[in-house]
């Protein structure tokens, strides 16, 4: 399932590792491409919607 969430408040390549991984913790075999020009984080992932958003703002971010 692919996922794609705004994440208004990574602002750097720190914070999207720190995103990535959360999101791999969550599922080791996710893919997640992070754009820190349109904040846009991209996610390949078997997990439910809500539960990737979560995971996102657990570590700390604001998810759109």
């Amino acid at each position: 399932m692919a996922i794609e969430v705004k994440v208004p408040d990574m602002a750097c390549a720190a914070c999207a590792s720190t995103i990535t991984e959360a999101i791999q913790k969550l599922d080791a075999t996710a893919e997640v491409r992070a754009n820190l020009e349109t904040k846009l984080v991209f996610i390949e992932t078997k997990q439910p919607d809500e539960t990737v958003k979560s995971v996102i703002t657990e570590a700390g971010y604001t998810v759109e």
